[in-house]
């Protein structure tokens, strides 16, 4: 079964291997603008498996092709598990897009132009230890309360693993000391507890 798109959330995995245990899952993550994955866990032939295991949370390694990166705000690249800027090193694969219809300045200002040497994907994400690429969030869904920057796709991720959620979105509220503060919207199960102490639980 190959996931495409946007990340796939680790619940969804977990559900597909505990269901449906047999399916071989394939996921990947890239945009349009690449033509074809660019993060991914390859299938071996011989063995009809992936080469290296699914890991829920991340799309896989970067495939041939593609040098990804994470870089901080100010182009230095991070270390293991840092939230960064997630980019692609230049030269760029065959199929990727060369420019844009009839705007060639566009095309440098909006990709090229952020981090020089660099294409720059506008997502924000960090790699593991073990070279996997997790895709946490959009760039400009990075909140920054009091100075910290944090996922919101890491916060619903946090969210889900409570027993009763089904699902989450979190997005940035204004705040005036803090400047800004996560603000989650959660859909419960008819059958989470209505108690205080679950809903603080929640909350915290």
């Amino acid at each position: 079964m190959m996931i495409a798109g946007e990340r796939c959330d680790p619940n969804t995995i977990e559900w597909l291997h505990k269901h449906i245990p047999s399916t071989i899952l394939v996921d990947t993550w890239w945009q349009t603008e690449s033509g074809w994955p660019i993060v991914g866990s390859m299938l071996n032939t011989e063995r009809f498996g992936p080469v290296f295991p699914t890991l829920p949370g991340s799309a896989g390694r970067p495939v041939p092709g593609y040098e990804v990166r994470v870089l901080d705000n100010d182009g230095n690249e991070v270390g293991p598990n840092t939230l960064g800027n997630v980019v692609i090193k230049k030269p760029l694969p065959p199929s990727f897009m060369m420019t844009m219809w009839s705007n060639d300045q566009g095309f440098i200002d909006k990709y090229l132009s952020e981090f020089p040497g660099y294409y720059a994907t506008s997502d924000a994400g960090y790699k593991d230890d073990r070279g996997y690429i997790h895709i946490m969030t959009r760039s400009d869904d990075v909140i920054k309360p009091a100075g910290h920057r944090l996922s919101t796709g890491s916060i619903e991720e946090v969210i889900n693993e409570v027993p009763g959620v089904v699902e989450s979105a979190t997005t940035g509220y204004v705040e005036a000391i803090r400047g800004e503060i996560p603000l989650a919207f959660v859909v419960l199960r008819d059958t989470f507890p209505d108690n205080p102490v679950k809903r603080e639980e929640l909350k915290k």
